[in-house]
């Protein structure tokens, strides 16, 4: 039964914050002007507030595999008549496919667990981040222990825990 509860807490917790993306991500330090990757982007929950969250002169690149996913995106990005938003294909696996020390914040929201070499993704998101750059994961089917060291280990540094400690804030530190 402890694993039911805990189960059933984590699917309120993650409706709550589907419908509550751009608070959380305002939290967590996402501003206007920034460039943002949201890895694993799904249909764009976290993209559009994300996109609202940075402005004009911010960029949200929203990396996907699936190009029906990246297709809503852009049909809810046109609706929201934001135009900051690149959509970048994935051919999946742990590489991304940006330059070195570019973006702000990368977004790993309910998507780690699908990866099969995390270090290899956070050695890729260590590459891709500016310096004090932030990586936020939300580990809806992993330990948070396990991805503390993960990415600590990867060098990047715990640099807050909110919501009971369900999102993870990490930054990069050189």
């Amino acid at each position: 039964m402890k694993w039911l509860k805990g189960g059933l807490e984590q699917f309120w917790f993650k409706m709550w914050l589907d419908r509550n993306a751009c608070r959380m991500l305002s939290e967590v330090g996402i501003c206007k002007g920034q460039v943002v990757l949201d890895f694993g982007c799904g249909s764009g929950t976290y993209t559009i507030p994300a996109a609202k969250l940075v402005g004009e002169k911010g960029t949200v690149y929203a990396l996907e595999i699936s190009r029906k996913a990246l297709d809503k995106v852009a049909r809810k990005a046109e609706r929201e008549g934001l135009r900051n938003i690149v959509r970048t294909h994935s051919l999946g696996g742990e590489k991304i496919p940006l330059e070195d020390e570019i973006i702000d914040v990368i977004m790993l929201i309910d998507v780690l667990q699908e990866i099969d070499d995390k270090d290899a993704l956070l050695d890729e998101a260590y590459r891709i981040l500016k310096h004090e750059g932030l990586v936020i994961v939300y580990p809806m089917h992993m330990k948070t222990e396990e991805v503390k060291r993960i990415a600590t280990v990867r060098g990047l540094d715990l640099h807050q825990e909110k919501h009971e400690g369900r999102i993870l804030v990490f930054r990069k530190e050189t």
